[in-house]
């Protein structure tokens, strides 16, 4: 399948045949109406057995038709706006459309720069992780992470404000406890200028999973309904563990995560049509030899693969995935392989985000030096994703001709014109001989992430929030902490 931007035909990989991807949704929509799936929110049940689900008041288990099913997801966006403090900075999330890249949120723990040894993450690491992403120019949205020196109850919270004070890019959030959604939304309606705006371009995007196998949870459901009042998009994470928590098949655990989704996507519409959302099938595959829950290994980027092509083929529905993506506890050449086919093929899929620059150890620490170079390998994956045109400009003729009097290209008006229309210019890639390399320092690229991290910490500076903003800001926080915080 093809998709034309511009003059370049588009081609997306396909992992899954078309018998593949029948076989995939009739089975899930067998799987909702025969064996259902929990649903842990009372208001949440209540909604579907009105909307003509059957629904099991002792064990929680709502069994949904095709018919149900179908009808929710006519309603749901086949295009999301993400947008920013900067309206320049909106992203647009389509069928065929741009990819984006955002950083991997999340962890408590981060590999510290200076020391090589894993710490807990600070407010001040919060900070800089923000305007880092604001900083660089392939990752095109931000993601928290969650400062061990903050009040547990408030972390999100407080998070969120670290957020919007360094980056004017799209944020993407997850909240620690149900309580905070709430106060979170408030903090973006302040920072949008209201909650038409908010709806118009959404400031944030959150972040909620279902329990595998097959589990809704409150919070869950408490997301995509408020979410879906202030038009803010949902991504529904669902990340079975195949061989744990969802079957040791490939195609098995895929059909997991599908179920999940698109019972969430069922509760999302039904409680608001129209609501924006985002696939997001992040699978893992247990290492039966360790135990472990793999995330970087070649299975998981192939499912990764196969759930941005159904959620592009079936659903039109924009796809969110991991990639880059890594086993690896260090900045190192194991983690260069997994991150590289890990963005490769759920982009030429046909992703509309990949998640997780900056992640390592199975998404459980963070690196600065790897977003960095998570960076350099987005905007070459972006490069690849443009092709390059073939019309008469780009096929020159005129310059092959000339090149018989001149004997090179070099000096030639073709090439002076067209000097830096095709050329990725890479930050952290050498391409020094040996002899410059040397005099240069030796360095290899973690030693170059590293500089450039420092360098760009010691001068980028966000756009700052107005100041009525901010201290509207810290009043919710306040309110937040006197409500939350109880020893």
């Amino acid at each position: 399948m093809t998709k034309k931007t511009g003059q370049v035909e588009k081609a997306f990989v396909r992992f899954l045949s078309d018998e593949g991807v029948r076989k995939i949704h009739e089975q899930t929509l067998a799987v909702l109406q025969d064996i259902g799936v929990t649903v842990m929110h009372e208001s949440g049940r209540a909604m579907l057995a009105e909307a003509g689900a059957k629904v099991d008041p002792q064990t929680h288990v709502v069994k949904i038709s095709p018919e149900l099913v179908e009808h929710s997801l006519k309603s749901a966006p086949k295009r999301i706006v993400l947008g920013a403090r900067e309206p320049d900075k909106d992203l647009f999330l389509e069928l065929g459309g741009k990819m984006y890249a955002r950083n991997g949120g999340g962890p408590g723990h981060i590999l510290d720069m200076e020391t090589g040894q894993v710490r807990e993450i600070t407010v001040a690491d919060v900070g800089n992780y923000a305007r880092l992403v604001d900083a660089l120019d392939h990752i095109e949205y931000a993601a928290p992470v969650y400062a061990q020196d903050m009040p547990p109850a408030t972390r999100d919270i407080r998070v969120l404000a670290t957020m919007f004070a360094n980056t004017v890019k799209h944020i993407n959030m997850r909240i620690l406890d149900v309580h905070s959604l709430p106060y979170v939304i408030r903090m973006a309606e302040i920072v949008a200028g209201g909650k038409e705006s908010l709806r118009q371009r959404p400031l944030i995007t959150m972040l909620e999973s279902p329990i595998a196998p097959m589990k809704i949870p409150d919070v869950l459901v408490e997301t995509l309904v408020t979410c879906g009042e202030y038009g803010i998009p949902v991504e529904i994470c669902s990340m079975p563990i195949a061989g744990a928590t969802g079957p040791i098949t490939l195609a098995g655990s895929l059909l997991v995560s599908n179920v999940e989704m698109l019972a969430a996507v069922v509760i999302s519409q039904l409680a608001h049509p129209g609501a924006p959302l985002e696939f997001a099938p992040r699978i893992m595959v247990m290492d039966m030899a360790t135990g472990k829950g793999l995330t970087g290994s070649i299975e998981c980027a192939l499912l990764a693969a196969a759930g941005v092509q159904l959620a592009r083929e079936c659903y039109q529905i924009p796809a969110n995935m991991h990639g880059p993506y890594s086993d690896s506890v260090v900045v190192d050449s194991q983690s260069a392989i997994e991150r590289t086919y890990f963005t490769f093929l759920p982009a030429f899929a046909g992703a509309n985000v990949l998640a997780g620059a900056g992640h390592v150890e199975q998404g459980l620490v963070i690196s600065f030096t790897q977003l960095l170079i998570d960076d350099e390998i987005h905007g070459i994956v972006n490069r690849a994703l443009e092709g390059f045109e073939v019309n008469d400009e780009t096929l020159a003729v005129d310059a092959i001709a000339r090149s018989v009097a001149e004997g090179n290209f070099l000096m030639d008006e073709h090439t002076l014109s067209h000097l830096r229309t095709e050329r990725y210019m890479p930050h952290l890639l050498t391409r020094q001989s040996r002899a410059i390399w040397a005099t240069e320092g030796s360095k290899d690229m973690a030693t170059r992430a590293r500089e450039r991290t420092q360098e760009l910490l010691k001068t980028h500076r966000p756009t700052p929030l107005d100041d009525d903003v901010a201290k509207m800001l810290d009043q919710v926080i306040a309110e937040a902490a006197r409500e939350l915080e109880h020893d």
